[in-house]
């Protein structure tokens, strides 16, 4: 990608980021009305899957990103219904928003603000009502977007507005999973683990590839083996600061 094109599309988050700063900030009560409620957000991991299961999938991802969204729409319910439902797989998302603190750890603030209960589905919604979000953003109206998410899962506007702004543990703890990542090499999203080792290229093939071989049995047919030495390679959604709008898959 062209340093033009980078620097096109670093404005267009920017743009996004203030914003949504700005949709939120119209919307709330005038300053000094607003008082936090009582929420429960999550604060680590949720597994998905059997916790006892022998290999252990960690995605780190972030909301805006639409290479993300694919994998989490269109590859994980093949996983589900082969790994994860099967016991074999354990998967963990963590957040690794690729805007440093911007939209995307404000979008992980509210997924997480149903608590643990609703957590995997709010994750699902997000990425469902990605490209509105991303949109909204942009035109500052993200704020409207996000109450119809939170009012689908029982939370209210004073509950989103507290997991923004009144929950430093909980920004704390999305900034940390992004920290881990980074210790661990994490430079793109989406980045996949198996049992602590890095799939190179995350296709269904070579997921696939890597978790069988993590259970003992050999590569299915179609599939290559890994090279754990590769660097992933960052796409321009994975691009630091970068999150241009995506067209919804049709």
């Amino acid at each position: 990608m062209s340093a033009q094109a980078i620097r096109r599309l670093l404005t267009l988050a920017f743009a996004a980021t203030l914003a949504l700063a700005a949709a939120c900030s119209e919307q709330k009560p005038q300053a000094g009305a607003f008082t936090p409620v009582a929420v429960t957000p999550v604060l680590g991991d949720v597994p998905i899957g059997d916790p006892n299961a022998p290999v252990t999938m960690i995605e780190y991802a972030a909301l805006t990103c639409t290479h993300c969204r694919d994998f989490w729409k269109w590859e994980l319910p093949k996983l589900k219904a082969q790994y994860l439902d099967t016991g074999k797989v354990k998967l963990i998302y963590r957040d690794f928003p690729i805007d440093g603190a911007g939209i995307g750890v404000l979008f992980a603030s509210v997924a997480r603000c149903g608590g643990e209960a609703k957590y995997v589905d709010m994750v699902d919604e997000f990425f469902t009502r990605q490209y509105d979000l991303l949109t909204a953003a942009q035109t500052g109206a993200a704020l409207p977007v996000l109450n119809q998410i939170g009012q689908k899962f029982g939370l209210t506007q004073d509950q989103i507005l507290t997991c923004i702004d009144h929950q430093p543990d909980l920004k704390a703890s999305i900034l940390k999973s992004q920290a881990d990542g980074n210790a661990k090499g994490v430079n793109s999203t989406p980045t996949i683990f198996i049992n602590d080792e890095v799939v190179s290229n995350p296709t269904w093939e070579e997921v696939v590839a890597a978790i069988e071989k993590k259970l003992g049995n050999p590569a299915p047919a179609g599939a290559t083996t890994p090279t754990p030495t590769s660097t992933p390679t960052p796409s321009s959604a994975a691009t630091p600061g970068v999150t241009p709008p995506a067209t919804p898959p049709s």
